[in-house]
């Protein structure tokens, strides 16, 4: 349940819009220094126009002729309090822009394709590195902590590092008010019925120290986002009926394995499979996609300042800042 940008970036219908002056003037500068730096993403060419909206640059990159956008990420679905059917895709339109788009000229277009290939790799490398971060917080734990995720758990990632697309965009934690380094690591730990609950409360109570710890070691900054369930909680949220459910059958849908009994995990999946959950998510993804792709055509056809005043352009093209990943 992923797509590369062959279905939604420069599509010929997206440059069928009229373009005032200012706009042409805006991609001729873009044009010039292309022509001098070569391919660029997003966010140096957003450095490059400090005083012009990212919204417009986006816009300038999209009409023109003259400029072409080279993705180099993979779309998931994401649930959304915020739009009134739950849905969009992550990443959104400016962050894909600004983080994981290249833009170039046509001439251009063989380093851009070795660009986008060390621009894939940056990603991917950033991934792997937070993944090894995973299992170092897991590795911390006291070994008769983690004898019971082997013998009782499985545990497994989701979110941006379960697809590779990871990054190190510095944010501040909205509580600590310290630098965080870009994505979350985000970690579910299930638990079948023989695990022990005394031991299951201090793997939790191990892991928040280490969350703590990982948010405020200069060397670290990063945010570890966990939860422990049992299996039939994870089992019963298979239901997809509320948006908890489905942000949890979602989490499962695209996870990573990364330790304990794979009998589990392999469980999991096949309730997930079998409750028809799979086909759903994936009938979900597909409403997602085609929403962009009808708010791209839209942004281009309303005026700058009426696209961000749309609620519903909005909450597609700016980053979602809802947080209920873990229930």
């Amino acid at each position: 349940m992923s797509t590369d940008d062959d279905t939604l970036s420069h599509l010929p219908a997206y440059a069928d819009h009229p373009i005032s002056e200012q706009m042409k003037a805006l991609v001729s500068n873009i044009v010039k220094l292309l022509n001098k730096n070569g391919p660029t993403v997003g966010a140096t060419l957003s450095e490059w126009f400090p005083d012009v909206p990212p919204i417009e640059l986006w816009r300038a990159c999209y009409v023109s002729h003259k400029i072409r956008i080279r993705n180099c990420a993979r779309y998931y679905l994401r649930y959304d309090i915020k739009r009134d059917n739950a849905l969009r895709l992550s990443p959104s339109i400016l962050r894909d822009f600004l983080t994981f788009s290249l833009i170039y000229l046509p001439e251009q277009a063989i380093p851009a394709v070795e660009a986008g290939t060390l621009l894939a790799n940056k990603f991917r490398s950033i991934s792997l590195r937070k993944l090894s971060r995973a299992r170092q917080a897991l590795l911390e734990l006291a070994p008769d902590l983690q004898a019971e995720l082997n013998a009782h758990c499985v545990v497994f990632l989701s979110g941006d590092i379960a697809y590779f697309l990871a990054h190190d965009t510095l944010r501040r934690h909205a509580t600590l008010e310290v630098p965080v380094n870009g994505s979350d690591i985000d970690i579910v730990i299930v638990a079948n019925n023989q695990a022990d609950p005394a031991k299951i409360a201090a793997i939790e109570a191990q892991m928040l120290k280490i969350k703590r710890l990982y948010l405020l070691m200069p060397q670290v900054r990063e945010e570890l986002d966990f939860i422990v369930k049992p299996v039939e909680r994870m089992l019963e949220q298979l239901s997809y009926r509320d948006i908890h459910e489905k942000i949890a059958s979602k989490i499962l849908y695209e996870s990573y394995f990364l330790m304990g009994r794979v009998d589990i995990y392999e469980a999991l999946m096949k309730g997930l499979e079998v409750s028809g959950t799979r086909d759903k998510i994936e009938a979900d993804f597909e409403t997602a996609l085609i929403e962009r792709q009808q708010t791209i055509r839209k942004i281009l056809s309303l005026p700058a300042t009426d696209s961000v005043k749309d609620s519903e352009v909005a909450s597609l093209f700016f980053a979602s800042q809802e947080r209920l990943e873990f229930q």
